[in-house]
């Protein structure tokens, strides 16, 4: 039998015990509920991390409401801002595994400038000065960029690429011209060229200095910019660089009016760019290290713009010293230049009939702002825009005339569907034709139109105006076929024209030729090369001589030789029926009866659209790209 003592040490031992196992228990209880809190927690982590929707609204611009360029900062932002390709961390994270979830991202078109700048398409020398000019510029007085320019004595030849620009200068001197001299032009560090496809030069009218304009990318910027490289060419057999000059943009093209130029460039906003540095939005002036953007008020803009790119143009003396800037966001790479005026344009979609509730009736069309600037004074200086629907196939689709502007578009329209309750436009039903407005510049109305006047689905191919006539070639490019029209402006009030009817082919470029025919340079059937003389008749527009040859050729218009003075039309083919030693010169001639090929120069393997040439002293020059110069007497024509 257990003594008291013994009873009370049991019962000391017993509650230990229990209290341990209490205190055991309540720690696994307690290890359970932060184990499963601890689990609950990364639940709830993980699906925020995975599925929280990332933010889809445009960037907030609040802090730069105060900027001169808030209005235009935030119509950039809207044409810039890239949205989320996925709508969460999950999709963005696993979407590749089972093709869920949102649509794989696009390629964005505004990462950097785009690099591919195609340069465009009669003009004399001062008497008694060296220069002589060679290039078929369009308009009297203004003379436009080439690959090539000319002395009395000497020629000068620019080719080259992403290496260096090489300007090479050959004597004129018959049967014994050669190569005087060649002047390598090398990038600056951290910047390359983007190829003599886009360059263009000028040379002074004393003959002593030629300007060269390129575009160059630069690896410090990230960006385009062209560069204006003097050169001096006093002495052909030392020519030296004289100077270089930095704006940003890439180039587009440049025209000479007296000695000073106006340069237009194409400046494109980057995506999503950082609005607290204005270089990645806004045109910038100067050289590489000290650029300045252009105040607003030098900037034209709508809220309907549909492009984060601006056209620029710049206003240069003969030293380069800028002398007036403008810049125009959206607009395209036509322009046209007037002896007191610079026309850009800017083309977009617009709706002609709004839909009605429970209607698809609604039509789109083609439409085109035109810009004016004038350079007549001292700098530049914004005028007004024309609209006109249609769109504009290059330079040579609008004159200036009178105070007027003559263009010649392409009209096309497409009519909605309903599918499925979604309006459809579709491309296939799309109705195209041609137009011709003639617009007021006093205030910028329509003036005048002819509407429609060519077979319905056919476009504009090609354009030429001369005086108070327009020349327009229209087609529908393959079945090649085409009309030419004769559109008499005599008489605003009352607009008439005349056409050839179908023919075979179509041309890509219209000429005024000698003794008021027209010269049509393009395809003929099967799509071989083919060039046409046409006049007014006594029924019409008439076809009166045709030349044609199984041949490739450039629709590059500067890469022709044109003598409307003698009737001598000249290009670089490349003859398919002689392999490949196909690479021919062909000199033309029209007679008034036949257009006959009367001189033709086998030539090195060559691009057709780099190929120059000119007449001087009864001689005919060709410069072939990498191949020097050939020379040849012209025939006697009696």
């Amino acid at each position: 039998m257990k003594t008291s003592k013994q009873r009370t040490e049991e019962i000391l031992r017993r509650a230990a015990a229990q209290e341990q196992a209490a205190r055991v228990k309540n720690r696994r209880r307690a290890w359970i509920l932060s184990v499963t809190a601890g689990f609950l927690l990364l639940v709830i982590a993980l699906n925020l991390l995975l599925f929280i929707p990332y933010p889809s609204g445009l960037p907030d611009l609040s802090r730069f409401s105060g900027s001169e360029y808030f209005p235009l900062m935030q119509r950039l932002n809207e044409l810039t801002y890239t949205p989320p390709a996925y709508k969460n961390n999950f999709e963005a994270w696993f979407s590749g595994l089972g093709n869920w979830g949102a649509e794989s991202p696009s390629d964005g078109d505004a990462s950097a400038e785009s690099p591919s700048a195609e340069p465009e398409g009669e003009g004399g020398s001062a008497e008694g000065s060296g220069s002589v000019e060679v290039t078929d510029n369009q308009e009297a007085g203004v003379t436009e960029g080439d690959l090539f320019k000319r002395t009395q004595t000497h020629l000068f030849y620019l080719q080259g690429g992403a290496e260096g620009v090489t300007l090479s200068s050959f004597t004129l001197e018959k049967e014994e011209s050669a190569l005087c001299s060649s002047l390598e032009i090398i990038p600056a560090e951290e910047t390359y060229f983007l190829g003599a496809h886009a360059s263009e030069m000028y040379l002074s009218a004393d003959g002593d200095t030629v300007t060269i304009f390129l575009p160059v990318y630069s690896y410090a910027h990230s960006s385009l910019f062209t560069a204006a490289v003097a050169v001096d060419v006093s002495d052909p057999a030392h020519m030296r660089e004289a100077g270089r000059v930095y704006l940003s943009g890439s180039y587009v093209t440049s025209r000479m009016a007296g000695e000073e130029f106006l340069l237009v460039s194409n400046f494109a906003v980057r995506r999503d760019p950082d609005f607290s540095d204005e270089a990645q939005f806004l045109p910038q002036v100067g050289a590489l290290d000290s650029l300045e953007s252009l105040p607003m008020e030098n900037i034209v803009w709508s809220e309907d713009a549909n492009a984060a790119r601006y056209t620029v143009l710049c206003r240069f003396g003969p030293d380069l010293t800028l002398r007036g800037c403008e810049a125009f966001l959206a607009f395209s790479e036509q322009v046209y230049v007037s002896q007191d005026n610079v026309f850009l344009t800017r083309g977009y979609t617009a709706t002609a009939q709004p839909c009605g509730e429970g209607s698809y009736a609604a039509v789109r069309e083609s439409r085109t702002e035109i810009a004016c600037v004038s350079y007549a004074g001292g700098g530049l200086s914004y005028r007004g825009s024309a609209d006109v629907a249609g769109s504009v196939l290059n330079q040579y689709s609008m004159d200036e005339a009178e105070n007027t502007l003559r263009v010649v578009t392409t009209l096309a329209r497409s009519e909605a569907s309903a599918v499925e309750e979604d309006v459809v436009f579709s491309p296939s039903a799309a109705e195209t034709n041609a137009a011709l407005y003639v617009v007021r510049l006093s205030d910028f109305s329509l003036f005048a139109s002819l509407e429609n006047f060519a077979p319905a689905g056919e476009e504009v191919t090609s354009v030429r105006f001369e005086e108070d006539v327009a020349w327009v070639c229209t087609a529908v490019r393959i079945e090649l076929t085409d009309p030419v029209f004769r559109i008499d402006l005599s008489d605003l009030s009352h607009i008439t024209y005349t056409e050839t009817g179908d023919i075979d082919g179509y041309s890509s470029s219209l000429i005024d030729f000698k003794d008021g025919t027209l010269l049509g340079v393009g395809y003929g059937e099967g799509g071989s090369f083919k060039a046409e003389i046409y006049e007014q008749g006594g029924q019409g527009v008439e076809s009166v001589a045709v030349y044609e040859r199984d041949a490739d050729f450039s629709e590059s218009y500067k890469a022709y030789l044109i003598d409307r003075e003698n009737g001598f039309l000249g290009l670089h083919l490349y003859d398919w029926r002689q392999g490949g030693a196909g690479d021919v010169y062909v000199l033309l001639h029209f007679d008034g009866y036949a257009l006959s090929p009367v001189l033709e120069l086998a030539i090195g393997r060559g691009n057709p659209g780099f190929t120059r040439a000119c007449i001087a002293e009864d001689w005919l020059y060709v410069v072939v790209q990498g191949e020097g110069i050939l020379a040849a007497p012209l025939p006697g024509l009696g």
